[in-house]
């Protein structure tokens, strides 16, 4: 897989934060992601809505593809400020 396609690799550490989720336990990784729509919810509610529209029902080249959920909240994130995005990173790292 050629890295430089994902929209997080402009991001080096929350990049390293999204390849950990994949490995770990999927109750835990759900509790993470709970945790990161919450924080969405808190913050900025309109990502969720206005930007992510279809799941991908065809092609499935990434991890998170597979899971609706997972898919929606790291493809929310695409469109979060960089700010936003350095408390997700902080969020993923304090519960990993």
């Amino acid at each position: 897989m050629n890295k430089k396609n994902r929209w997080y690799d402009n991001y080096p550490e929350l990049s390293i934060y999204i390849e950990k989720l994949k490995d770990i336990d999927k109750k835990k990784r759900d509790e993470i992601f709970i945790k990161i729509k919450d924080l969405i919810n808190e913050n900025n509610p309109e990502l969720i809505d206005k930007y992510v529209i279809e799941f991908p029902m065809g092609l499935k080249r990434r991890w998170y593809d597979k899971d609706p959920f997972s898919w929606l909240i790291i493809n929310s994130l695409k469109y979060a400020a960089k700010e936003f995005l350095d408390k997700v990173t902080a969020l993923i790292k304090n519960n990993l």
